[in-house]
This record gives C-alpha cells, sequence and structure tokens, in this order.
C-alpha cells in the first residue's frame, strides 16, 4: 500500500519565479566557479586536463603556477597562450610581461565551448546506440525511475538559473567554463585594453629590472573594480633574449617572487599566475631553481620527447588522421599542486604522465602501454574511446625515451683489465665487474654470458648474473686489441690472503665489534624474557589453584629453553660474538699486474678466423650451441634484434658433409635464420693460409691474424 499522493505537484512554476524574483543577487563573475571542494573561486587555465590535475576542477585563484620544459621546444609556451586566450574570451584583464604585441597577436581562436552544446549532442548519440531495439516498452528499462508508473508525465520543474530569473532574462546555453581553441586560427582581440603588455626595462646593475613590472601590476590591481578577473602571464622568465643579466640575481629574483606572493595572498579572488621557465638554463639541480619552485604554489615539468623534436608539425595533421595516430610529445611529472586548504591536501603527483598535442587540444592522461599485438580486445577500445596506439610506433618511441632517460656508465675502465682464467683443465674465462661488462657490451659488441645465481632466487637458472663468462674468442679477441690480459684466479687470491691488503686489520677489528654487539643485544633480549616469566610466576603463586591451570602454560614460549636462564642475575660469561658473512669483498682484492699474465686461450683456427670477421662488420656473437653451430649472429643488441645468422667456421680446404649442409640449411630456414659458413681463403701463391695458426688448428700467439681475408656463404632451405 502507498502513501505517495499521486498527481500532485510540489509547487508551481509561476510561484517559485515570482519567489526568486523577489529578491537580489548578483551575477556570477564570467570564467569563475566555485570549486567542489572547498567553494574558493577557480578559473580554467584554457585546458580542462591540465584544470582536472589541479585538484579543485580548475586554477584556483590566488595561486601560481610554474611550468618547466626540458629542451628547446614550445609546449609551455602553447599553455600560457591557452591561459592567456581563456582570459580574452572570458573577458579577464591578461598582463603578459617581456614580450610585446606580437606575442598576443598569436594567441589561438575558439573552436566551441567544452561543456553544453557538444556534451548534449554526444549524449544524445550515445543514447541512441544504446537504445534497445526490441520493443518501445523497453526503451527505458534500467533507468531510474523506470517501472509501471514511468508512463505518467511528472510535474514540471524550473530549472532556470536564479541570476537569470532575476534579471529578467532566460540563457538558453550556459557560460562555458573552458573553451576549445585551434592553434592554427588566431583569436581576433576586442577593443579595448583587455590585454596588457609590461615591458622588462633596462635598469643599472644596483636595480632591480622587475621594479616596474611590479608597479605596473599593482596599478592595474589597485584600478581595477572588485570583480574584474587578472591573469600574469611570465613566459620564458629569466630567459637572456628577454631579461638583462641582472635578472637571475637571487637579490632581485627572490623579491620579485615574495612580491608576486603577497600579491596574490591580498587579491586572493581576483589574480592568477602562471610563468614559464626553461630548465635547459636554469636546472632543478640548482639553488635558485629550487627557490623558485619553493616560491610557487605548483609547480610541473614537462620532458619532450626527442622524436617530438624533429617530427613534422602535430598542427598540419587533420582532426580524423589525429584521432587515429595520437602520439604523446613528452612526459608530465607534477612536483607539486597548490594545497587544498590550510590543513594540506596539495602535494607531488606520483602517476606516470603524458602529455599529447594536436591541432584542437593540449591533453595530459596517464601513460599507458599499447596492446600487445592479437589483443583484439584492447585493440578494439580505439573505437570506443580508450587510450589506444600503434605496438611499432610505442616500441620505437620506448627505445628513444630509454636512451634519453637511462644513464648507463659509459666511462672505459682501467686498461687493460683482468680476464679471471678459473681453471687450468677446463679454461672458462670470468669477468666480475659490472661496468666492465656494460662497457664491453656497449662499445665492444662483447656479449658473454652470465653464469652467476641471483641471491633473491638462486635456485633457478632462467634470470642469471655475475660473472659473465667469456667466449675463448672474445677473450683472444680483447686480449689481441690490448684491451685486456689472462689473470690466474687461483694464484690472484692465494696471494692476496697470503699478504692481505692494507685496511684489512681494521676491517676485521670493526667486523668483530660489529658481531660482538649485536650477541650482546640477543643476550640482553633473553634476560629481559627471563625477567618477565619470573615475574609472571610469582604472580601464579599468589593467586588460586584454578587461576594457575589457567594460566600455566603462559611462560612456556620456546620447547628448548633450559631451566639454567631462568636466574635473574645478569649473565658473566664471555660472549660468543656472532658470525656474519659479508656480500662483497673489503677492501678488494688488488688487481693483478700485466706481467702475470697467462697465454692466450686456445681457440680452433676456423672459428676464430670467422669470429674476428664477423665482430668488424659490427656484429654482435653469443654461443650458438642451442642451434647446433658455433655463433649466434645478431645485427645488433640480443636486447633489441633477433639473430640473423646460425654460423660455422671451416677450413678452407675442409670438406663438409653435405647431410651437414641440408640439415644446416633446414635448420636455418625453420627458425627464420640463414645458415651460415666461413672461413680463411687459402693462398693461391705459396698454398699456405692467411692465419697464425700451428700444425695442430690452433692459433699460435706469435703471430697477427689481423689480415684474414674471410669469405662467407650462407644457405637456406627452399624445399621441394
Amino acid at each position: 500500500m502507498s502513501f505517495r499522493k499521486r498527481n500532485v505537484g510540489l509547487s508551481s512554476p509561476s510561484l517559485q519565479s515570482q519567489a526568486l524574483g523577489s529578491g537580489t543577487q548578483s551575477a556570477p563573475t564570467p570564467g569563475v566557479r566555485p570549486s567542489p571542494l572547498d567553494g574558493r573561486p577557480t578559473t580554467s587555465t584554457g585546458t580542462s586536463s591540465l584544470d582536472d590535475l589541479l585538484g579543485h576542477s580548475g586554477f584556483a585563484l590566488g595561486n601560481s603556477l610554474l611550468i618547466e620544459e626540458n629542451g628547446t621546444t614550445e609546449f609551455g609556451a602553447t599553455l600560457l597562450r591557452y591561459f592567456a586566450a581563456e582570459g580574452v574570451v572570458q573577458g579577464h584583464r591578461v598582463h603578459i610581461v617581456g614580450v610585446g604585441e606580437p606575442w598576443g597577436r598569436e594567441l589561438p581562436a575558439v573552436v566551441r565551448t567544452a561543456g553544453a552544446e557538444s556534451t548534449k549532442v554526444e549524449a544524445q548519440t550515445a543514447a541512441e546506440k544504446d537504445r534497445m531495439k526490441i520493443a518501445w516498452r523497453y526503451e527505458r528499462l534500467g533507468d531510474f525511475g523506470a517501472g509501471p508508473s514511468s508512463a505518467r508525465a511528472l510535474p514540471a520543474v524550473n530549472r532556470t538559473p536564479t541570476s537569470a530569473i532575476s534579471s529578467g532574462t532566460v540563457s538558453t546555453a550556459p557560460t562555458a567554463f573552458c573553451h576549445t581553441f585551434d592553434l592554427t586560427k588566431r583569436l581576433a582581440l576586442p577593443d579595448g585594453n583587455c590585454m596588457n603588455y609590461i615591458p622588462v626595462r633596462p635598469a643599472p646593475q644596483d636595480v632591480s629590472p622587475f621594479q616596474s613590472v611590479l608597479q605596473a601590476l599593482r596599478e592595474q590591481l589597485a584600478s581595477s573594480s572588485s570583480p574584474t578577473i587578472h591573469r600574469f602571464v611570465i613566459p620564458n622568465l629569466l630567459s637572456p633574449a628577454l631579461y638583462p643579466t641582472q635578472a637571475s640575481n637571487p637579490q632581485h629574483l627572490l623579491q620579485f617572487l615574495h612580491s608576486l606572493r603577497a600579491l596574490l595572498r591580498c587579491y586572493s579572488t581576483q589574480l592568477a599566475i602562471m610563468m614559464t621557465l626553461p630548465v635547459m638554463l636554469y636546472p632543478r639541480s640548482a639553488g635558485l631553481t629550487r627557490w623558485i619552485e619553493l616560491l610557487s604554489d605548483g609547480v610541473m615539468e614537462l620532458s619532450p620527447f626527442p622524436h617530438s623534436i624533429d617530427a613534422g608539425s602535430p598542427m598540419t595533421t587533420s582532426g580524423s588522421a589525429a584521432a587515429q595516430e595520437e602520439k604523446s610529445q613528452g612526459m608530465v611529472k607534477m612536483h607539486r599542486l597548490p594545497v587544498f586548504s590550510e590543513k594540506g591536501g596539495g602535494g607531488a603527483l606520483s602517476d606516470d604522465l603524458v602529455f599529447t598535442v594536436s591541432r584542437r587540444k593540449f591533453v595530459i592522461k596517464p601513460f599507458n602501454l599499447p596492446p600487445v599485438e592479437g589483443d583484439t580486445e584492447a585493440q578494439r577500445g580505439e573505437g570506443e574511446g580508450k587510450p589506444t596506439a600503434h605496438f611499432k610506433d610505442v616500441v620505437k618511441e620506448d627505445k628513444k625515451k630509454v636512451n634519453m632517460t637511462v644513464q648507463y656508465s659509459l666511462s672505459a675502465p682501467d686498461l687493460p683489465f683482468p680476464i679471471f682464467q678459473i681453471s687450468q683443465t677446463v679454461r672458462r674465462y670470468l669477468l666480475y665487474d659490472i661496468n666492465t661488462v656494460t662497457w664491453l657490451r656497449r662499445t665492444h659488441n662483447i656479449l658473454g654470458v652470465f653464469i652467476g645465481s641471483l641471491p633473491q632466487s638462486p635456485q633457478q637458472n632462467v634470470f642469471l648474473g655475475l660473472p659473465l663468462e667469456l667466449q675463448p674468442e672474445e677473450a683472444t679477441l680483447l686480449v689481441e686489441k690490448g684491451l685486456a690480459f689472462i689473470a690466474d684466479d687461483f694464484q690472484t687470491h692465494k696471494k692476496a690472503i697470503r699478504s692481505p691488503p692494507l685496511g684489512m686489520a681494521s676491517y676485521k677489528a670493526t667486523a668483530r665489534k660489529e658481531a660482538l654487539a649485536t650477541a650482546k643485544a640477543v643476550v640482553k633480549h633473553k634476560q629481559l624474557k627471563t625477567q618477565e616469566v619470573l615475574q609472571r610466576l610469582k604472580v601464579l603463586e599468589a593467586t588460586p589453584d584454578a587461576d594457575k591451570t589457567v594460566d600455566k602454560d603462559e611462560h612456556d614460549e620456546s620447547i628448548f629453553d633450559t631451566p639454567q636462564e631462568t636466574s635473574s642475575e645478569p649473565m658473566s660469561s664471555s660472549v660468543i660474538p656472532y658470525s656474519s658473512t659479508p656480500t662483497t669483498s673489503y677492501p678488494p682484492i688488488p688487481t693483478p699486474s700485466e706481467q702475470s699474465s697467462l697465454p692466450l686461450p686456445e681457440v680452433s683456427a676456423s672459428s676464430y678466423a670467422l669470429f674476428k670477421h664477423l665482430y668488424a662488420s659490427g656484429y654482435f656473437m653469443s654461443p650458438g650451441l642451442r642451434f647446433g653451430c658455433q655463433f649466434s649472429v645478431y645485427p645488433g643488441d640480443p636486447l633489441r634484434f633477433h639473430s640473423h645468422f646460425l654460423a660455422m667456421g671451416h677450413d678452407w680446404d675442409e670438406e663438409i658433409d653435405i647431410l651437414d649442409l641440408i640439415g644446416g640449411g633446414r635448420l636455418g630456414t625453420g627458425v627464420k635464420k640463414g645458415w651460415l659458413i666461413g672461413g680463411a681463403v687459402q693462398n693461391s701463391n705459396n698454398n699456405e693460409k692467411h692465419d697464425a695458426t700451428s700444425e695442430d688448428g690452433q692459433f699460435e700467439a706469435g703471430r697477427q691474424p689481423g689480415d684474414f681475408h674471410v669469405r662467407t656463404f650462407c644457405v637456406e632451405w627452399g624445399g621441394m
């Protein structure tokens, strides 16, 4: 049973309009709305995505925003032009420092509002798409208020804003808070004094060049009426092209920033400041830049990708092409946001953000990895407005970003460095220094194989670490080039143990002191636990037997506790220090001398000739045992490329079984590689080889194989 009185309106529209029209209310300021968090007035930066990041769904008045930009791009200037153009469209006063009227004539033109009509059309389009085609009576199924009584018409409610009713005019379109601009078109500036260009006049070295700027801004703020909004724009702060040399003097600059901060607090509902700083000239590690950040309410940094500098302008692409091929121009770091209130709430954003600039928008969005090829659901998101990208293009961009952001240690080690021979019989050649391994890989195309287990997961053998085992051909090549020498691992450690290096005694004393302190702490902890148990026993003796049975086992914390440790007196016996195994050898073992080097590794003449020929051609080579060959040949680093050839070295007059050729060709074709055979060409004059080999086919250390003339042939299986 329902107690609702049906078909009765709550109020009449005419009565509501009369009641609203009887009072007076001031009209809202264009381009200003209250913050959804604390109600403070906010305005738009001209970029809707930046408004969302600032925390108040807009830029709170009475705050400043510093935009730091790396490189020589103009993305920061684009944000400033959006900010100034939004102020001109909203009727605000825009003050621009350091640049003249040509900068103001380049403001982008308005395309459409970012609310009202477009949102309504999009909502209607989405409703048409989602409409069920079964029957008309099911169209409202699932909507709020839909039911058996939904056919009854609800009473009309007047949605007209109060300000429009009181003024006697009803506006059909609400005032837009943020507009959309077209960078390829220019904004027609209205007549009047909406734009105020404040020059930076030259001054003596002991006079601040910012005094005239502050004086002009104070006069404009004092002479304007209270509801007027002022936007203060400072492009390229401290740029040598706009400011004199004394502008970077901390005494002048910090006073200027403190004065701006005071004006923001004095005119907290009328003034907003946005400025850019070239980080290429003033890096964030400099003390002056840190002070500028501290005196700004919000700090964001734009780091363009290298490809965006050389790529064509995004304004030349059409709207449909940009929607399909949106590429991120760089990363965005929000170092600090304006605080929400006196209790705090602002801070840096830890999310990875990227920005995209196209003809009609500047979008800041989270960084998302592209969908994997074959993931149809993720790739289908392109038509639904989800962030997607082409896999190959993003992989190329990631490589460039890695090369830009990741800084490897490329400094050469002390040459020649030792290659430790760990066994006299097997003769395995190892490297233990990670800097040497990295330098060889990036500079000399030497790969090797990691054979050390990882401390976090020592039971697995998929991902391995140091030491790095070199192939005999790689070790021989490094010794020939004068980059390394062969050191005996056993003799080096034996010598270091017999004559310990300087500082070993103090190191042992420090280690023993730390171990003794750890042991004393453990003994003291046991004594405290023993005293706690004795106190519990005394309490139990004073309680009835029924309570003893309940708490009898509270002190039995371990079955290994001995009754001898029940004494409350401190232990008088000597404490045995805890032994600990250090993770590194310190002091380090001294580097062995080159005079004690061992002879070169024994390598096959045929394999070494082919190895050196491919190395001179710029290839990377790794052991090819799993493919049944000697070397897997890569055109670049194996982290970026697949191998192209499976290489086998042969002597020039060596007979090759035809089945080996067929099997190798079929194997290479089956794994999408070529079966490569090669060897040193025989000398036709004296019937000798151009190599440095002995009679048993091994490499001789006394001869130079640098003049090898190697020929290679690639075999592929073509089928029947």
